[in-house]
This record gives C-alpha cells, sequence and structure tokens, in this order.
C-alpha cells in the first residue's frame, strides 16, 4: 500500500502543481510571451449526409442497372437508340454496378502566437493536408444488354455502303426515275429520308467523336437486335422497292457485355466522354493558411486557490487561399484548401465553479467569392461528362456555429471535456464566369445544389492544461494539450460527410520579452 500510495502521490504533483488551477486552455496568450502551436485533426468517413439521411459516400455512383442514371453522357445514346428502335423512354443497361468509398482528411497545424499586450495576442498558423480517397467498383453484368463500343474503324465499311445507297437512291429520284409513279416517287422520298435519319443517328452513336457512346447494344440484345433490324429492313426496301442494291453491311456491335475494367477504362479515357480518373486519390500539400488577432475582454479564471470563475475572449482571422482546391478530373475528389478568402469571428467564454464548468463558443465565418474550373453538374452526378467543364464564380455561403463544451476537472489541470455543437452552412451562389463560359441549357447554379446544410455534432475528450510560471506561484513549463472525438449525429438538408474525427493539440508557452 505505501508503494501505490507514492506512485499517486506523484502523479498528482505532476497533475496538480502547487497553488495553480487552470485545465482550460486560454485564448489569450500573456504578454511578450511566445507560444508555439502543434495542432493536428483526421476524420475518415465511407458515409454522408443527405437531406437529411445517412447514405454510402458512393451512393451516387452505385445503381442495380447502371446507364445514364450515373452516366448523364449516355442520355444522348438512349435517345438515339430509342429513336432507332421505337422505343421511348430506352435506357442503357450496363449491369449493377455497385462501389465502395472511403475518404479521409489529415491535418497537421504548425503556427504560433505573439502576446503584444496583456490582453492583446496575434497568431497564425499553416496547416499541412493529406487526403485521401479510395474508391473500388464491381460490376455484375447479369442483365446488361450493353458492352463496349467497337472502334470507329470498324464501321466504315457500313457506312461506306450506307452512303452510297442514299446516294444512289438520292441520284434516281433526281433522275426522275420514280416521276410516272408519284405514289412510288413519295415512297422513294421518305424512305430516303428515313435512311438520312438512321444513318445520322447511328453515325452520332457509333463514330462522330463528339457525340459516340462509349457503351452501345450488344449484338444479342433485344436493343441489339432491334437496330439491326431496322438497318436490314432499309436495306430490303431499298433493293426490292426502289432498285438500289449493294447495300448488305450491317453495324458492328459488341459481342460481350461490358466488364468492370472495361467500365472504368471507358470512363478514365482522357480522350472519352466523361475524362475521369477512377483510381485512389492521394494528395499532400499545404492547406489554407490562417492569421489573426484574440482580444481577452475579461479573465477572471482560477485566481489564486478559487477554482473556476469567468473569462472571455474575441478573435478574428483571416483564412487564405494558399491550399489546393479539388481537381475537376477526380472521382469524389477533395482539396487540401477552399480556394477562397474567409473571414471568421469567434467569442469564446468560460464560466466554472469547483470541478465543473462550461466553455461556450459563437462563430461566423463570412467567405469570399472565388473561381474555379468544375463540371457544371449537381454534386448528386460524381460522373459527369468532361463537356460540362466550365469556369464559375461561386459565392459560398456563410457558416455560423454554436457549441457548449462542459467540463467536470479530474485533477486541477486535468479534464474530461464533452461537446455539442450545432452548425449551418447558408445556400452557394454559383454563376458562369464570363458569357463565353455558358454551357447551353445547363444552369451554373446546380453546382450549388445541396450545399445548404445544417448538423448538430457531439463529441468527448480530455483537456490538460497547467500556465505553469504564468500564474501567481506556479513553476515550470506553461502547457496545454487536448484531444477528442467528434461525431455528426444528425444533419438537415445538403450533402456533407458523415466524418469520425479526431482532434489533438499541444502548446507550449516560452518567455520572449
Amino acid at each position: 500500500m505505501g508503494l501505490c500510495a507514492r506512485r499517486l502521490a506523484i502523479l498528482a504533483c505532476l497533475l496538480a502543481p502547487t497553488a495553480v488551477h487552470a485545465q482550460l486552455a486560454p485564448v489569450g496568450v500573456p504578454a511578450g510571451v511566445f507560444r508555439a502551436d502543434l495542432d493536428g485533426s483526421m476524420d475518415i468517413w465511407d458515409h454522408q449526409w443527405h437531406a437529411g439521411d445517412r447514405e454510402p459516400l458512393s451512393a451516387h455512383i452505385s445503381s442495380p442497372a447502371a446507364g445514364s442514371d450515373i452516366l448523364p453522357s449516355l442520355s444522348d445514346a438512349d435517345a438515339r437508340i430509342g429513336r432507332i428502335i421505337g422505343q421511348a423512354g430506352y435506357r442503357l443497361n450496363l449491369g449493377a454496378l455497385s462501389a465502395d468509398a472511403q475518404a479521409e482528411d489529415s491535418r497537421l497545424y504548425i503556427g504560433g502566437a505573439i502576446g503584444l499586450t496583456k490582453g492583446i495576442t496575434i497568431f497564425g498558423r499553416m496547416p499541412i493536408v493529406r487526403v485521401r480517397v479510395q474508391t473500388h467498383y464491381a460490376l455484375d453484368p447479369t442483365a446488361a444488354d450493353a458492352g463496349i463500343t467497337p472502334n470507329a474503324t470498324e464501321q466504315d465499311a457500313f457506312f461506306q455502303q450506307f452512303d452510297a445507297s442514299l446516294g444512289a437512291l438520292s441520284a434516281r429520284i433526281a433522275a426522275g426515275d420514280f416521276d410516272a409513279d408519284p405514289a412510288q416517287k413519295a415512297s422513294a422520298q421518305a424512305a430516303l429520308d428515313a435512311g438520312g435519319a438512321l444513318r445520322s443517328d447511328l453515325f452520332g452513336l457509333l463514330v462522330d467523336p463528339l457525340t459516340a457512346s462509349p457503351f452501345v447494344p450488344t449484338a444479342t440484345s433485344t436493343a441489339g437486335t432491334g437496330l439491326t433490324a431496322q438497318v436490314t429492313n432499309l436495306q430490303s426496301s431499298f433493293a426490292s422497292d426502289f432498285g438500289v442494291s449493294g447495300f448488305t453491311a450491317t453495324p458492328v456491335l459488341p459481342t460481350q457485355t461490358a466488364t468492370t475494367e472495361s467500365f472504368l477504362a471507358a470512363i478514365s479515357d482522357p480522350a472519352g466522354s466523361v475524362g475521369l480518373r477512377t483510381g485512389e486519390t492521394l494528395r499532400t500539400y499545404r492547406g489554407d493558411a490562417e492569421t489573426g488577432v484574440a482580444i481577452t475582454l475579461v479573465d477572471h479564471w482560477d485566481r489564486g486557490k478559487h477554482r473556476g470563475g469567468f473569462r472571455a475572449a474575441i478573435e478574428g482571422l483571416v483564412r487564405l487561399p494558399t491550399g489546393g482546391v479539388a481537381q475537376p478530373d477526380r472521382v469524389l475528389t477533395l482539396g487540401t484548401g477552399d480556394g477562397q478568402t474567409d473571414l471568421e469571428g469567434r467569442l469564446t467564454t468560460d464560466l466554472g465553479a469547483g470541478r465543473w464548468g462550461l466553455r461556450a463558443e459563437g462563430l461566423y465565418t463570412r467567405q469570399s467569392a472565388a473561381n474555379y474550373l468544375v463540371r457544371v453538374a449537381p454534386p448528386t452526378q460524381p460522373l459527369a461528362p468532361i463537356t460540362l467543364l466550365s469556369a464559375v464564380r461561386r459565392d459560398p455561403g456563410d457558416v455560423v456555429s454554436v457549441a457548449v463544451r462542459p467540463f467536470f476537472r479530474l485533477a486541477p489541470t486535468f479534464a474530461i471535456q464533452g461537446t455539442a455543437m450545432y452548425w449551418k452552412h447558408g445556400q452557394d451562389e454559383v454563376t458562369y464566369l464570363t458569357p463565353e463560359d455558358e454551357i447551353p441549357g445547363v444552369s451554373a447554379s446546380v453546382v450549388g445544389e445541396d450545399s445548404k446544410a445544417s448538423a448538430t455534432l457531439l463529441g468527448i475528450g480530455v483537456t490538460y492544461s497547467n500556465p505553469g510560471k504564468y500564474r501567481e506561484g506556479g513553476s515550470g513549463l506553461p502547457v496545454d494539450a487536448s484531444w477528442s472525438y467528434e461525431r455528426i449525429v444528425s444533419a438537415t438538408d445538403g450533402i456533407l460527410p458523415d466524418r469520425h474525427g479526431f482532434r489533438a493539440r499541444f502548446r507550449a508557452y516560452f518567455q520572449l520579452f
């Protein structure tokens, strides 16, 4: 029992220096003192909140029948095929696409603060950011009817014969070969028009570099056989009704449905209609630097042997766009910075008595407008086509948050602390940067969809704060440290990550003058 008691006594001396009571780290720094800051955070998530519901991060790149629902670039192909086979509402089916994604955002903040006077502190910090997104795809083609579009050169013989037959029928009509029979002439003209429309749809579907689809119906699918039947019916009519022969080739369609590998290769082809890199995103770069001033308004905290009291401080900072923004050629991309300048104000108050206390915080962030290169599509379309890439000006919604952090002291300098926070983000306003950047029929405002959001966050952690020699009767190196875990428990509107957040902080104080 004697050995145990001695160990406990040593621990108590380490945690509770004589006549010093602090626990909560102050916002400001004593006059003439430099504070070295080393903070870290790690956020990991594989789900997100969408309109108040929790869903997988990969929800919008998964589908039981993948097609234009997740690849909007296939909408033109759907319309062309539907017209050819006479089936309104037709949609290519690549099979059941399942995806799993996980994102990580880790930050190391290196900074410092200097106390200019008893109540005024200037500070700054720079984050080093590591972002990572891992995505796994699996395509089950069991119910699929589409495969990879054959190379355009494989269609040469078909279109050469098609063009020759259309030219021959046009020449016969122009030469008056059907003038003696007005009904036959009208039929010939109708066949020529139908053939021209069919040729246009097939060329746009299979060959045209601006509109060709990366996926088309397989030869044996219902849509594929229907497409071929329209061609053979036209060929038969040209030969038997109008004396135009020699058109026997049919379009080359895939014989196999798409696989996971071919699907990923098609959408990541830089010359294709999507042009998105689907592999892992891993980037380490600086984040958005911060600099500002803190003013201590009242400090009646832990005076003498009295625990608790009241303390209040305000902070104002500028957050600079020194980080890297999200890359528009990546799926579910993350940036190391937001790309715009922020002005932020914070009010912090501490209230306590004895072992119990509460820190309350209020924050307002004004986010300035900035220019971006993005795919002009809603966030629910992460596989938007490259044709939607354009320059926009985004004015992000402002951020407001309030937090309460109750704590219970286990020792004068050490406590368990909880967190309850309400956070709200306003609607982003997005416009095209210039008239030349406008995409016909597409409003830039879709980029800001689901940006208005709010959330409630809960957390738990521990804090340690020893002002050491900067308190009357104290001694030793002043140090602050904390660790916490935070999690969003509910959300409304918009889309935001369902993060598991870990926070750590270490601060040491040194006398300068």
